[in-house]
């Protein structure tokens, strides 16, 4: 369980860079609109899948079993990284509306 934590802790906080350099370069370069449509729709699809992946978490921190003391640990660890993936989705909405 230690080690399942830890791999919870590393993920959400590889996933707090949200937007890679990759990704804010492209937003940078799309310049025609068709360009500027295809970064949007991707921007949007990876927003609607942090979401996914939030609720995700959220389910799982109301369906664990165990010692109570882990119990307690992995709940908010799923919280957590819930709540980060929320801020990323808001994070990708954001840089979509950006784009003009």
């Amino acid at each position: 369980m230690k080690k399942f934590l830890l791999f919870l802790a590393v993920v959400s906080a590889s996933s707090l860079m949200a937007l890679s350099e990759l990704e804010n370069l492209m937003i940078k370069e799309a310049s025609t609109p068709e360009g500027k449509s295809a970064a949007k729709t991707y921007l949007l699809n990876v927003a609607k899948e942090k979401e996914a992946a939030a609720k995700h978490h959220e389910d799982r921190a109301g369906n664990s079993a165990g010692k109570a003391a882990s119990e307690v640990a992995f709940k908010k660890s799923s919280l957590q990284i819930a709540k980060d993936l929320k801020a990323e989705a808001v994070e990708y909405k954001k840089a979509a509306e950006g784009i003009k």
